[in-house]
């Protein structure tokens, strides 16, 4: 996730690290309000969301998830 390159009223609030590979990352993004666009918005995305183990979690999950699996992806494929 990153700030659009025309956005003169966005930024990046929060970011994270990588354990694994030490890179960077964007973890949220704010919009504030222009004159052509009213309104604020935020933006998150966190790591979970980028793990194949949300999207089948017969592939196991990594050793660093505690959580129970859901099943919502496999009992709402629509959802994908």
């Amino acid at each position: 996730m990153g700030v659009p390159s025309n956005a003169e009223n966005a930024r990046v609030i929060a970011t994270g690290k990588s354990k694994i590979s030490d890179r960077s990352f964007n973890l949220a993004v704010v919009f504030r309000s222009t004159e052509d666009v009213k309104g604020r918005a935020v933006t998150e995305s966190t790591f979970h969301h980028f793990a194949d183990y949300n999207w089948d979690v017969e592939k196991n999950c990594p050793s660093f998830v505690q959580e129970s699996p859901g099943d919502g992806m496999k009992n709402e494929p629509r959802a994908l």
